[in-house]
């Protein structure tokens, strides 16, 4: 542990034990001003609004608390940590930039805090999402290293959490992060942009395509689009998909385990297709990259007009977690495509070709 540490007037967080982020913003300050290379983790707990829903604020609380302890005992005498916010943790390692390093560290912290148990509450399992900067490699002063840091961060959550991303320029850069107000868009909001995209507007085919760019770059979807038994339209694919072609899907396939309640399938995994005996679907899955996927029937009134599909890309073992307001945008959108195309009397094949 550095020096600065020793002085006991630093200010802690009560909650947790850590620094305060106070205290962590001067330590990065001092390091900086001097041109102590060092690396930053933004280490972020996984839905811990689900916890808090689920099973009380004061499991919420028992969850930061034994977070904190984790990365704490991990880090040891080799680094700071820090309450960053809510939520929200701050590693700080002096002298360690190393990529394959950072990576080993930060492996072990995601072991570490998934082996977390509380036998308090059944069946809770807790996960965090890190994204990792370093100084003087990707940013000169506080502010960008923190964007860095920010958007390595982000793109760990929409890879579907339990990860961490090392930030390197080349594949991350071009993240644009949303600002305070977007994040916080409401439901209504984002059900009026479907709406808005849909139906008020003669091109229905430009309107997809519209909202279809908007949904994956909000959501970050590495690949959307309307799929029929034969084809793919009006495809979206994120210039980070680990993968740029995509094939149909045997829809048969899904049919068989779609949520008739909701018409939706999704898989925070395809390990889980593995684990389930689904080889056929599992194998069309892992032949084109897609780690996660989600299906919503366009049907109305018992008439299907195809599904809408949403990937997510990476290693087999991978995870997007479907989170509930993702999945009802989804659903709302195909909901609207199918009513127009009843409506109207047109077919996905034939608004494609206009």
């Amino acid at each position: 542990m550095d020096d600065f540490f020793e002085n006991p007037s630093l200010s802690i967080d009560t909650g947790t034990g850590l620094f305060s982020r106070d205290v962590m913003v001067a330590y990065m300050s001092k390091l900086i001003s001097v041109g102590i290379p060092f690396s930053m983790a933004l280490v972020d707990i996984d839905n811990l609004k689900y916890v808090n829903d689920t099973y009380g604020h004061g499991a919420g609380d028992k969850v930061i608390t034994a977070v904190a302890d984790k990365i704490k005992r991990q880090i040891g005498d080799s680094g700071a940590v820090g309450r960053f916010g809510g939520d929200e943790f701050i590693i700080l390692l002096k002298d360690t930039v190393n990529y394959d390093e950072i990576w080993k560290i930060c492996h072990e912290i995601l072991v570490k805090v998934s082996e977390t148990e509380f036998p308090d509450f059944d069946l809770l399992h807790v996960t965090v999402t890190m994204g990792v900067a370093r100084f003087p490699e990707n940013a000169k002063n506080y502010d960008k290293l923190l964007e860095s840091a920010d958007k390595a961060l982000y793109r760990g959550k929409t890879k579907g959490r339990n990860c961490f991303i090392i930030y390197l320029p080349e594949k991350h850069a071009n993240i644009v992060l949303k600002k305070e107000k977007e994040k916080q868009l409401s439901s209504m909001y984002l059900h009026s942009i479907v709406f808005n995209n849909l139906t008020k507007t003669d091109d229905l085919a430009g309107g997809i395509k519209k909202l279809f760019d908007f949904l994956s770059s909000y959501f970050m979807l590495d690949h959307i689009c309307i799929q029929t038994h034969e084809k793919i339209y009006f495809e979206k694919i994120h210039p980070l998909s680990k993968t740029k072609e995509f094939k149909p899907i045997d829809l048969d396939l899904i049919h068989g385990d779609i949520n008739r309640t909701v018409e939706m399938f999704y898989m925070n995994t395809i390990k889980q297709l593995e684990l389930a005996g689904k080889k056929s679907l599992h194998e069309l899955l892992r032949e084109q990259k897609i780690s996660a996927t989600c299906f919503v029937d366009l049907s109305v009134g018992g008439k299907s007009f195809g599904m809408l599909r949403a990937d997510m890309t990476g290693q087999e073992d991978s995870f997007r977690i479907w989170q509930y307001g993702d999945m009802d945008i989804l659903l709302t959108a195909a909901k609207t495509i199918a009513l127009i195309l009843n409506y109207t009397g047109q077919t996905v094949e034939q608004i494609a070709q206009k």
